[in-house]
C-alpha cells in the first residue's frame, strides 16, 4: 500500500515537472513557404514542425510553460517544377535558405521569465555537419531550430530544475 502512494506522489511529481508547450502558427496561408506555385499547401508540414518544437523545448525548459508563435517559415530550397511531367520537387540551392520568425515566452509560476522575437536563417545550410538522416525532409529547419534554442535557452537553463 505505501508503494502504491509512493508511486502516485512520484507521478504527479514527474507530471509538474513536465512544460505546457504551446505552437501556434499565425496566419499560416500567408507564410513565405508551404506551397508551390499552383498554390498548394501542405500543412503537414506544419505539424511536424510543431511536434518538433514542442518536444525540444519540453527537453529544454522542464517544468516551464512555453509559448511559441511562428509567423513565418520559408524552407529550404525551392519547389520547381522539374522533368518531362513537370512534377514539383524541391531543389536545394545556396541562395534558398531555410528562415522561421518566431515570438516566445517562457513562464515559470505564473510569471515570465524570458520572452523574444526572432527571425532565424542559416544561409550555410547545406554546410557544414547535419546530425539529422538525409531522409528527414526538415532536417535544415530542425537543425536551425536546435542552434537557436541552443543559444537562446542554453544547457544552463535546461538543467536548472
Amino acid at each position: 500500500m505505501n508503494t502504491r502512494w509512493i508511486a502516485l506522489a512520484l507521478l504527479s511529481l514527474a507530471a509538474a515537472a513536465q512544460a505546457d508547450v504551446q505552437v501556434n502558427f499565425v496566419n499560416p496561408e500567408k507564410f513565405t513557404d508551404i506551397k508551390d506555385n499552383n498554390g498548394f499547401k501542405n500543412m503537414e508540414v506544419l505539424k511536424d514542425i510543431e511536434a518538433y518544437l514542442v518536444e525540444q523545448a519540453g527537453k529544454r525548459l522542464p517544468g516551464r510553460d512555453v509559448r511559441i508563435d511562428v509567423t513565418d517559415v520559408d524552407l529550404a530550397g525551392e519547389v520547381e517544377p522539374f522533368g518531362r511531367r513537370m512534377q514539383w520537387l524541391r531543389v536545394m540551392r545556396a541562395a534558398t535558405s531555410p528562415s522561421i520568425e518566431l515570438r516566445y515566452e517562457v513562464r515559470e509560476g505564473g510569471k515570465v521569465v524570458q520572452q523574444g522575437q526572432t527571425r532565424l536563417r542559416d544561409m550555410n545550410y547545406q554546410d557544414g555537419f547535419n546530425s539529422f538522416s538525409g531522409s528527414d525532409p526538415l532536417r535544415y529547419e530542425k537543425r536551425m531550430l536546435d542552434r537557436w534554442m541552443k543559444q537562446e535557452f542554453g544547457t544552463a537553463v535546461a538543467s536548472s530544475h
